[in-house]
């Protein structure tokens, strides 16, 4: 009787097991086809996180839990065919939800969102049929938020395995995405992952930006311009997927072209940067920017010393870039094409001609602070009054906007120099300083030493050694800071000192003239006459002409 007993238990288990299986309404098994496991990776390629997730679309958009993403460099999902998928872009994502929509490239089946969600309904959640098999769930309690979507409070035995799968109803329709934390079963309507829209600003978005996927470019032109431009900051394979993207997207549009340009400029690519301007002239429906941008880029090339020997080998010339400035200007007689053909009338030398377009350009829309140097640099070649030039740099600085930013340095920078040639040491110190507040944590070695170049006529001799420290400290390998230091040192009787910035600069450069004069000075003054002589005597070996009147004065 016993095995009997046995075999009976056996056979009630295989039925309840089957029993079980076939609970599952169709549509819920069907669904299975929606789903997928997403797996993320490292910088290094390891696996970091893997979750669950449901396609809402028949072209790849998928829905499923952010965390994954959070540090992830890489991702792909695996459908429930075992088929896998890069994920291309993300889409958006929402922290304190954890859910994220993203794309891969693929055609997929997309699961049906749910009309509506009652409480005390029962629900499913799905996995891939090779990761698990659908566990029931009650749906305890419904909240809304943000006032249409659904959170729904779950009861349920899945455990947190099954977060980012899909909540579906019998009819195999979203209810939401799964996530337990271990105290919490609940689902968040997976139709607010589907309503995120990117903008343009998306590409600075503090959750996006955890993660090391690329973010997709909004559908929007004006939106996706400035995305395109804010991803400039990132690293390079994300900036190249991004301009390849909008090229692909919006291939009327002028921006993608000159940005790829630009860059392949940047990188000393000149002949595909020409290719890619010619490919903009034939492309784009607005034919004057793509002449100006051409234009503008050639002479950018032409004019940079580093990549001019290209440039010429490709053709380009300021001829070329005006030929292209004035089919922009034939096209549409816009201020800005009329400015760059300013520039290339200034380039070549003829500065009264500029002056006069410069000055025209100063009755436009295009009133700015650029036109006013431009036109003190054209007074400067014509050798006007030091007193005109100084006027057309007060022009500069009044015309910038309130309060200052970086962008308006230049024109302070350029005004310290012409007071600077004027013997007005302090108006430009006052300068400088603006200068260095709007470069904060930017600024190199040369910049203090100009300072201290015009403090040390100030006769601002604390100041002045305050900034050829900075500038050591800046480029500790340049010998002119130390010898300058010790120079300073010394006029302000710290002969120690003075003793140890010479010997710096000397050992820096151990023919530097002017660095054994000061040492061979300041050791004559600190009772070290002997060294201080020879010292002296070295300079003037190597070519000081000082150095005689001081031997003179010592020996």
């Amino acid at each position: 009787m016993k095995p009997i007993k046995i075999f009976s238990i056996l056979l009630m288990l295989c039925l309840g097991i089957a029993t079980a299986a076939t609970a599952q309404p169709a549509a819920v098994k069907k669904a299975a086809n929606t789903t997928f496991t997403l797996t993320t990776f490292d910088a290094k390629g390891s696996i970091l996180s893997t979750s669950n997730g449901v396609f809402v679309s028949n072209n790849g958009i998928c829905v499923s839990t952010w965390k994954p993403f959070v540090g992830a460099m890489k991702a792909e999902v695996t459908d429930n065919n075992g088929q896998k998928y890069s994920v291309e872009t993300i889409l958006g994502a929402n922290e304190l939800y954890d859910v994220a929509k993203f794309k891969i490239t693929a055609k997929t089946n997309a699961a049906l969102f749910a009309p509506s969600v009652v409480a005390n309904s029962a629900a499913w959640i799905v996995m891939p049929s090779q990761a698990g098999a659908p566990i029931k769930a009650n749906i305890d309690k419904v909240e809304k938020f943000m006032t249409k979507y659904n959170y729904c409070v779950l009861s349920t035995t899945a455990s947190e395995k099954y977060n980012g799968a899909p909540v579906l109803n019998d009819k195999g329709q979203i209810v939401g995405i799964y996530n337990s934390n271990g105290t919490l079963q609940s689902a968040t309507d997976a139709k607010y992952a589907n309503d995120f829209v990117l903008t343009g600003l998306s590409q600075n978005d503090p959750t996006l930006l955890q993660s090391g996927i690329r973010i997709a470019l909004p559908q929007q032109p004006d939106e996706a311009i400035i995305a395109l431009m804010l991803s400039a900051t990132k690293i390079e394979s994300l900036r190249m997927a991004t301009i390849n993207d909008f090229l692909q997207k919006f291939p009327t549009l002028n921006n993608g072209y000159v940005t790829l340009a630009t860059k392949l400029l940047a990188n000393g690519e000149v002949a595909e940067a020409d290719k890619t301007l010619q490919q903009a002239i034939a492309k784009t429906t607005a034919k004057d920017e793509a002449h100006y941008n051409y234009g503008r880029l050639i002479f950018q090339g032409v004019t940079t010393a580093a990549i001019a020997d290209k440039a010429k080998a490709q053709g380009w010339t300021l001829d070329k870039a005006m030929n292209e400035a004035n089919e922009a200007y034939k096209l549409n007689p816009a201020p800005v094409y009329k400015h760059l053909q300013a520039q290339i009338v200034y380039t070549k030398g003829n500065y009264q001609q500029a002056y006069t377009d410069f000055e025209a350009l100063t009755n436009t829309p295009i009133k700015n602070p650029e036109l006013y140097l431009e036109m003190a640099q054209c007074q400067e070649k014509l050798n006007a009054s030091n007193e005109a030039v100084l006027a057309l740099l007060n022009q500069c600085v009044e015309l910038c906007d309130t309060p200052y930013m970086e962008t308006s340095s230049p024109y302070f920078l350029a005004r310290a120099q012409q007071f600077n040639k004027m013997g007005k040491y302090r108006d430009a110190m006052k300068d400088l300083y603006v200068y260095e507040y709007l470069n904060q944590g930017t600024l190199e070695a040369d910049f203090y030493y100009l300072r201290e170049q015009i403090e040390v006529k100030g006769k601002l001799w604390q100041q002045a050694l305050q900034d050829i420290l900075i500038a050591a400290r800046l480029d500790p390998a340049e010998p002119t800071y130390c010898a300058e230091a010790a120079n300073l040192l010394l006029r302000l009787n710290k002969l120690d000192e003075a003793i140890i910035a010479a010997k710096q600069a000397i050992a820096l450069k151990d023919d530097y003239a002017e660095a054994y004069l000061v040492l061979g000075i300041a050791q004559c003054k600190n009772n070290q006459k002997q060294e201080g002589i020879a010292n002296i005597e070295k300079a003037k070996n190597l070519g000081n002409t000082q150095a005689d009147s001081f031997l003179n004065q010592f020996k």
